[in-house]
């Protein structure tokens, strides 16, 4: 009866609907920046890695997605306490689609680059001090694999998590004033494999983005 009475008290119906609301004025946007900026291991955004293929790019784009200007825009968060020996920095690359169409967006979960070699992709820089970056290169190519084509959705995130131990860190000679930024590089439209079909290219326009840096949280030594 106590829960049944809980239900039928008005307060209880306005707390529901000004959560409702806040929800729906606040956007999920907001909601999840907040969730992966305070707990990036608790993240509710999908990783990029589930974000379905687009393959037939020559027949099968979005109008408004190529319309868009500057659709795509990243965010990228760490780990909140410092890193001590026994400890892993978890750093979360955010990849947010802030337009109303369907776009796409290059991305290989096994090229995601540590450090900028000027390709095409996602990746992270370390800013300030310390050298640390992945020991292969990407290559570019007129046209994109259909397989590392993905699409984000209107509004759509998804995100990729890189970890690092204490020792990566402190053996590249990181201190407490770094910094990391995420990045983001398209150099081509993407050329389509065979011609005539509705669309020119592969959709892409080429950019270079980053992210707001944030402090990595780094114990001392």
């Amino acid at each position: 009866m106590r829960a049944l009475r809980n239900v039928e008290n008005p307060n209880t119906v306005y707390g529901v609907l000004l959560l409702l609301l806040l929800i729906v004025f606040a956007g999920p946007s907001t909601l999840y920046s907040l969730i992966s900026r305070s707990a990036p291991g608790v993240s509710i955004d999908t990783p990029c890695d589930w974000m379905r293929n687009s393959p037939d790019r020559a027949n099968h784009q979005s109008w408004l997605g190529r319309s868009a200007t500057n659709p795509i825009v990243l965010e990228v968060a760490t780990t909140a306490f410092p890193v001590t020996q026994d400890g892993v920095l978890t750093i979360v690359i955010i990849v947010v689609n802030r337009s109303m169409g369907t776009v796409p967006f290059l991305f290989n979960p096994a090229q995601v680059r540590v450090g900028d070699d000027g390709t095409s992709g996602l990746g992270i820089i370390f800013d300030n001090s310390g050298t640390l970056n992945s020991p292969t290169i990407r290559q570019d190519a007129a046209s994109y694999p259909p397989s590392d084509i993905r699409t984000l959705g209107p509004r759509q995130r998804c995100v990729v998590r890189l970890d690092f131990t204490w020792g990566q860190l402190t053996q590249a000679g990181f201190g407490g004033n770094s910094s990391v930024r995420a990045f983001y590089r398209v150099t081509s439209t993407g050329a389509l494999a065979q011609a005539g079909g509705i669309f020119p290219d592969q959709g892409f326009r080429p950019l270079f983005i980053t992210s707001q840096p944030v402090v990595i949280p780094i114990a001392s030594q």
